[in-house]
């Protein structure tokens, strides 16, 4: 049978949308069962299942299975630098007012949709060249997806063609300091930074397992994948793990109006815990 041959109906797509739903929080459209088709057809063949309604019966009691479907419907498109306006901010002003404050404890990130890890390296990249002019100045970084696919890119770290491209081109002292390697086999990110990195299975959804309180949460180009309700429990759990003098940053295509959340807008997609929220510092 090729994978042409198998198709999906409609009763299978919405037992398969409520199980990703339920599992991962993320809500398929219903308008995207072509897409959910294309990406699962490959995955029948590979585990001899001969149509969807036996795909389905065979996740039941099988987390393996579940996170393979996870990692096959998520999306994952992501590069160093984006959205620059989001990294001057963080360069311009969370940064500098970290170390203005002098804290005797490191500045801690959570890159908390952080796929394939070039959020989380950029990151690192440029807290990494703090450290070297900052006696004394220390960073950790924390990456968290929901996909095991993704995170075992991200530890691996190589990376190579458009992921790097606008880094390359807006920050090429930075670029050439802290990124070793070449154009044709790719570039990983040098020991120092790669040891304050760490990266860790998790679905949003659910409270993170950390005793951390992060002074800087990125959450971007997630939320719109869930629903009302699911961001707003999302945005409590993060909550629960910022400083109440922390940033969260979001999507340029997503909003926290109109959600019950305890963050209020600093500028567009840039938002801090409300007064009197936020997790207590952990010095």
């Amino acid at each position: 049978m090729l994978d042409s041959d198998i198709e999906m109906s409609d009763s299978e797509f919405a037992k398969l949308r409520a199980i990703v739903h339920k599992n991962t929080g993320i809500t398929i459209g219903e308008n995207r069962k072509s897409m959910l088709l294309s990406r699962l057809r490959r995955r029948l063949r590979e585990v001899d299942a001969p149509n969807f309604s036996s795909y389905i019966s065979g996740l039941v009691n099988n987390p393996g299975e579940m996170q393979e479907l996870t990692n096959r419907v998520t999306t994952n498109e992501t590069y160093f630098y984006r959205t620059p306006r989001v990294w001057e901010h963080f360069e311009n002003e969370v940064v500098p007012k970290f170390l203005k404050a002098r804290h005797a404890r490191p500045l801690k990130i959570w890159s908390a949709a952080a796929s394939t890890g070039e959020e989380a390296h950029t990151i690192g990249v440029l807290l990494e060249d703090l450290r070297q002019k900052h006696q004394g100045f220390e960073y950790s970084v924390l990456g968290t997806d929901v996909s095991s696919r993704v995170l075992d890119i991200a530890e691996t770290g190589l990376y190579k063609g458009r992921a790097i491209a606008r880094f390359q081109k807006a920050k090429p002292d930075l670029f050439k300091t802290h990124m070793i390697g070449n154009d044709t086999d790719g570039f990983q990110a040098d020991p120092a930074i790669k040891k304050r990195l760490k990266f860790k299975l998790h679905n949003l959804l659910e409270r993170l397992k950390s005793t951390s309180s992060f002074d800087v949460v990125f959450l971007r180009n997630v939320l719109i994948y869930f629903t009302k309700e699911d961001q707003e429990t999302i945005l409590n759990h993060v909550r629960d793990q910022i400083r109440p003098e922390g940033i969260l940053y979001i999507g340029e295509s997503e909003t926290l109006t109109n959600l019950d959340t305890g963050f209020e807008q600093v500028l567009p997609i840039i938002y801090r815990p409300v007064l009197g929220t936020g997790r207590p510092a952990d010095e």
